[in-house]
């Protein structure tokens, strides 16, 4: 975090990124990180793969996160947040290259890519480590800010739920908490306020689930088809997984998310119940995340993904000899 801090000190113009398919976490711990540089009198702008889903574009200045990757943009370090590896920056990845980058991250799969890098794999979000930057240097936390960084702790922990939630995560949302948020209507803006397209996604991606011989694995799948149907915005899947993960006897629930481009790249995210790291099995196929949530891109059509994915996963759970 001191070399984090001296990068800061250092340099006066950042870009700000974090991974593709924006969520909670990488969208408030970026934002967050907008104002606390500016408070510090630095120039800061967001630069992301992905646009802002439509459910938090209720946040203060959300549409100042820009996709234009084919600007020519002037910075003089990179902050890479909320991020286990370059590949998953996206196409940004091109932007930052050959400048200093400072990789804050709480993902254990973390590759230490950045020339400066803090790494806890202790802290429930990116969101939580940054709330730190504020108070060590000294650095007044706004309500906007503290929205920002609520969000961000609110939905990496799944609602304060998964096992990555402290006492200190929980000290930290209750100071947030402090600067006059509403909790009940933060929550509303982030899970409550769904469309009939939303409603119809559910039910689609709902029918398409299965589970194992054993009875220990679930999964779903969100094809192009059923987005196309329904004409829902694919953020609006996250979440889905913890139906197949709240399964009886489910270890393991995983979602296929097939890429709404010609990339023919299916998008795998794994979550687990007991002792399954899952961030082995994400960082089988490249990609990483926590020991309970993690995830992948695979390169393929949906079938060969869901084949090499289920393969090893039975390999995983001792099923396969």
């Amino acid at each position: 975090m001191n070399q984090v801090i001296e990068a800061i000190k250092k340099h006066k113009r950042f870009l700000i990124t974090a991974h593709v398919n924006l969520e909670g976490d990488s969208l408030g711990s970026q934002l967050a990180m907008k104002e606390l540089l500016e408070g510090l009198g630095k120039t800061a702008f967001i630069l992301d793969n992905d646009p802002v889903p439509e459910h938090y574009k209720f946040l203060p200045n959300a549409d100042s996160v820009s996709n234009d990757l084919g600007k020519k943009w002037d910075f003089d370090a990179a902050m890479v947040l909320d991020c286990p590896n370059l590949t998953r920056i996206g196409k940004v990845s091109d932007v930052i290259k050959g400048k200093p980058t400072v990789n804050v991250d709480h993902h254990i799969s973390n590759e230490r890519f950045g020339d400066i890098n803090w790494v806890d794999p202790n802290a429930s979000s990116a969101g939580e480590m940054v709330f730190r930057l504020f108070k060590e240097m000294g650095q007044p936390v706004t309500k906007e800010a503290a929205l920002y960084l609520y969000i961000a702790i609110l939905t990496d922990t799944g609602s304060f739920n998964y096992d990555n939630t402290s006492s200190v995560t929980h000290e930290v949302a209750g100071e947030l908490l402090g600067y006059g948020l509403d909790p009940a209507l933060v929550s509303e803006n982030v899970y409550e306020r769904r469309s009939i397209s939303d409603i119809k996604l559910l039910g689609l991606v709902l029918s398409t689930i299965k589970v194992n011989k054993t009875g220990d694995v679930a999964y779903l799948e969100v094809t192009k088809d059923i987005l196309k149907s329904t004409g829902a915005d694919i953020a609006k899947s996250e979440g889905l997984i913890n139906y197949a993960r709240s399964i009886d006897k489910v270890r393991v629930a995983i979602i296929f998310k097939e890429s709404l481009d010609s990339s023919g790249k299916v998008n795998v995210s794994f979550r687990s119940k007991g002792e399954i790291d899952v961030n082995v099995l994400a960082s089988h196929f490249g990609g990483g995340g926590h020991m309970k949530a993690s995830g992948c891109i695979i390169k393929g059509t949906l079938d060969e993904a869901k084949k090499k994915v289920l393969d090893r996963v039975e390999e995983v759970l001792g099923h396969k000899k």
